[in-house]
């Protein structure tokens, strides 16, 4: 049996960066506080918590004067928690991904152009909320193109969260350019989700079973598996080696692996051992 690894797979720049910044921010004496997860894999987040990093899903969770340490997360918040966080007297250790960054820019500057503010991504999910709260919190989440067909307005700034697909990003745009008269789509999906995107499609095309490893958390594994699938290989996704059914091998020549941006090449070893065996 062959073991195909995609080209691009695992660890991006932007969670290995703030990945790296915790871990540094862990061995200071100071108390150190992560604001939700700093990156969407469980693994992770244990690790940190064995460091001494203790998880907080609101900055009221934090005592006044603790002398601590605030981290933001790798997918970015809304311009009010760093305020708030000043309030509390808490040092900000910022880990928003670059290109997280970027489009949160994007949203400020389109809101201040008067345009209505579209973002293509997933509701509920931390990146968006933060978009949202730079877009001074009037912007909207589209999820399908049927959505897409309802939007209201005349001017608009369209952006996508982060980890989007390209062709489900531009299904959207094209559907509201239709509707609107004045439209202006910046594509804010990284290079990064670009490059694992693709490989994992090229790869699944080429075998005859696809595992994708990752936490059901994160927005970026579920597009690569939902991509996977979408080739017509039979698909899976798994968050930690236990997860591996080993009945699906039977009969397999070619497994082919991708990892979510957020998964640590440690867990996608585990993976690989376990087939091997």
């Amino acid at each position: 049996m062959q073991i195909l690894i995609a080209r691009h797979a695992g660890f991006c720049e932007g969670v290995e960066r703030a990945h790296k910044i915790a871990l540094e921010q862990a061995k200071k004496n100071s108390p150190v506080f992560m604001l939700g997860n700093l990156v969407h894999n469980k693994q992770v987040i244990e690790k940190f918590t064995k460091a001494g990093v203790k998880t907080v899903k609101s900055i009221s969770e934090i005592p006044d004067n603790s002398g601590g340490t605030l981290l933001i997360s790798a997918h970015g918040v809304s311009p009010e928690i760093y305020e708030e966080a000043k309030g509390k007297g808490l040092g900000v250790v910022d880990t928003t991904c670059p290109w997280v960054k970027k489009a949160q820019k994007i949203a400020e500057k389109f809101a201040s152009e008067g345009r209505k503010v579209i973002i293509v991504g997933d509701r509920g999910h931390t990146e968006v909320k933060g978009l949202v709260g730079w877009s001074g919190g009037q912007a909207e989440v589209i999820e399908t193109t049927q959505e897409a067909q309802n939007i209201k307005g005349e001017k608009i700034g369209i952006i996508a969260q982060t980890t989007q697909s390209e062709e489900h990003f531009k299904q959207i745009v094209n559907t509201i350019k239709k509707i609107a008269k004045d439209v202006v789509a910046t594509d804010t999906i990284c290079g990064a989700t670009n490059k694992r995107q693709s490989a994992a499609v090229e790869l699944a095309k080429k075998v005859d079973l696809m595992l994708v490893v990752g936490d059901t958390m994160s927005a970026n594994t579920k597009r690569l598996t939902e991509l996977c699938t979408n080739t017509g290989t039979e698909t899976h996704q798994i968050q930690t080696v236990e997860e591996l059914d080993t009945s699906w091998l039977a009969g397999i020549d070619k497994v082919g692996i991708t990892a979510g941006a957020s998964t640590p090449e440690w867990v996608v070893e585990e993976g690989i051992n376990k087939i091997k065996q």
